[in-house]
């Protein structure tokens, strides 16, 4: 969510609200994919650089990051990375309004790089899943992830065509519910870690599994509702100011569970 209005309105408190709400929730994403990058780049980088590919091991969210004997499939896993960290990096300068107000050429090809990279690391974890998670656990117990894959692609044609049409106001619905989709997988621990705070302890194997589906639904339908209420009555955007703004507080608890918790941890290990 950004601050761009999708539609002329004149100013109002409603609109004031929501405005507010999506400051505080992009916010809330700079801090939480400023900590995602740093543990990516910190602990994935130098194991890619020297080739130590058993030291992915130490990352506990992994069940077959590296496995012995699988060079492609490896050699998969590290480019999946790799186009994870472009994604950080790219995506959340496509939020933001000045950049497409005064760099007009940044935010195109800035966008190009962050769609490729996303649809890459879409079909390469696709690809892993099929191959090793599938493969070994079968498809109904990893389904939450395939489809965040095929949401990824799908979504991310659609902005992609949207603004080669250069219907604008489609672009930018597609390109959030695609931001949010490739996000899945940063989404996955800020709810994981916002849980952990709030309950002080481990979660069950269920509210994991159910958080696999969540990761990317729930922040999809908040854009959605945001969407709406762009466009809805006072009522609808003061009610959407609300979730938005709790949804925001959440995954500031998450930032703070996943930094103290789980990057601290592993890259201090």
């Amino acid at each position: 969510m950004e601050a761009a209005s999708i539609g002329p309105r004149r100013a109002n408190p409603a609109d004031t609200a929501l405005g507010v709400a999506a400051k505080l929730w992009f916010a809330a994403m700079v801090a939480g994919q400023a900590s995602f990058l740093t543990f990516v780049v910190a602990f994935y980088g130098p194991t890619i650089v020297s080739g130590n590919y058993a030291a992915w091991d130490a990352n506990p969210f992994l069940s077959d990051g590296y496995v012995e004997g699988d060079v492609v499939g490896n050699l998969a896993f590290a480019a999946h990375v790799v186009f994870a960290a472009l994604i950080l990096l790219a995506g959340l300068m496509q939020l933001i309004p000045a950049i497409r107000r005064r760099a007009a050429w940044l935010h195109r090809w800035n966008g190009r790089v962050f769609l490729t990279a996303a649809m890459l690391a879409a079909l390469s974890g696709l690809w892993l899943d099929i191959t090793r998670e599938i493969a070994k656990e079968g498809l109904a117990s990893n389904f939450a992830i395939s489809l965040n894959g095929l949401l990824v692609l799908a979504f991310g044609a659609l902005a992609w065509r949207a603004a080669a049409r250069r219907d604008i106001a489609a672009h930018q619905r597609w390109a959030l519910r695609a931001f949010v989709v490739i996000n899945g997988v940063f989404f996955l621990r800020m709810m994981v870690f916002g849980a952990i705070i709030l309950v002080q302890r481990e979660l069950p194997e269920v509210v994991f599994k159910a958080m696999g589906y969540a990761s990317y639904l729930v922040p999809l339908a908040l854009v959605e509702f945001y969407i709406r209420a762009k466009e809805g009555g006072t009522t609808l955007r003061v009610a959407a100011a609300m979730v938005i703004a709790a949804a925001s507080a959440y995954m500031a608890l998450g930032v703070i569970g996943y930094t103290l918790i789980f990057v601290n941890r592993v890259l201090g290990a």
